[in-house]
């Protein structure tokens, strides 16, 4: 069975707002929980530490698209994942399907053929002149098809100069991360002016 990104046919699947940061994701199912954006399900702590560096109450990004894209319009950043579809035997759909699913069935089960984005995002970083490019799947390096694709991606940026950073903490409370460490790395690296309620 195929399933496709939730935002897939969204025309912000790729940011269409003037952006210098890329932070690239993984994959949000349409079977999944329904989000408005990435890094949208409710444990996620993407919104939340910008919440906290914005001075923000605490879920004042959640389900509302407009804030979301004012916060990115004004520091210049915008997301995507790098998934488009998957196709899965149905008898592992319960994997990539309901809340809160874990990545790592995308990457260890064979029976998931990906269908990545990476040319399309290569496309995206030359004619949107875009700076920057973060991950936030962390260090993975498995299936060698990924692994192959992401350094195929980071020799794209270095050719072009554009900083690449592969090291960017996971905001999946399954990381188990430090939630100051994703507060110190987003300050640094997202945030392009110095703290200010949005």
């Amino acid at each position: 069975m195929k399933i496709n990104h939730q935002l897939l046919d969204q025309e912000f699947f790729l940011p269409n707002w003037k952006i210098e940061t890329l932070v690239l994701g993984t994959f949000n199912p349409e079977c999944g929980e329904i989000t408005d954006y990435f890094y949208g399900r409710i444990r996620n702590r993407f919104w939340r530490a910008l919440e906290a560096l914005t001075l923000n109450e605490n879920y004042y990004f959640h389900n509302n698209l407009s804030r979301k894209k004012k916060v990115m319009e004004k520091h210049k950043f915008g997301c995507t994942d790098i998934i488009k579809s998957i196709k899965i035997n149905e008898n592992y759909r319960n994997k990539v399907c309901g809340n809160g699913y874990s990545d790592s069935a995308l990457f260890t089960l064979r029976e998931v053929i990906a269908t990545y984005q990476f040319e399309e995002i290569k496309n995206y970083l030359i004619n949107n002149k875009i700076k920057k490019v973060i991950n936030t799947w962390g260090m993975r390096n498995n299936p060698n098809i990924f692994k192959n694709q992401v350094n195929d991606l980071e020799i794209f940026c270095n050719e072009h100069e554009i900083i690449f950073i592969r090291n960017c903490p996971s905001p999946s409370p399954r990381s188990g991360n430090n939630f100051n460490i994703l507060l110190n790395f987003y300050r640094e690296h997202i945030l392009s002016e110095s703290q200010e309620k949005i």
